[in-house]
């Protein structure tokens, strides 16, 4: 099954989707914030990101511009936030945004859009 990085600062959160997604038959690697993200997707090599926005030490924002410049890049992201609107310039900053999710989010949905990134990244 494929392996996922989940970059989330809210702890109750991020072990609500590993919950979730290892019941799924997902791998899974955490990370706190952009920083720890960055190291876990060089280590550990995961076919997909979820990725929140609004984190300490380095953002989405801060993680996604060095993401695009890594040996990486090819990794997509999808990007999980409370904004209600992201800024269009986003999906400019990284061919590896393949979208995102509003929290609160239902579980299921994130499912689909992770299974529907795997299968268009192959």
């Amino acid at each position: 099954m494929a392996k996922i990085l989940i970059i989330e600062d809210e702890v109750e959160l991020r072990n609500s989707i590993a919950e979730y997604l290892l019941f799924k038959g997902y791998e899974l690697v955490e990370a706190n914030d952009g920083l720890e993200g960055l190291e876990k997707t060089h280590k550990e090599q995961p076919d997909i990101i979820l990725c929140d926005v609004m984190m300490p030490r380095l953002d989405g924002y801060g993680f996604l511009q060095h993401h695009k410049l890594s040996n990486y890049a090819h990794i997509p992201v999808l990007l999980m936030t409370a904004r209600k609107e992201l800024n269009n310039d986003l999906f400019d900053l990284s061919l590896s945004i393949k979208g995102y999710i509003s929290k609160p989010f239902n579980l299921n949905q994130l499912n689909q859009m992770i299974i529907a990134n795997l299968v268009s990244n192959k």
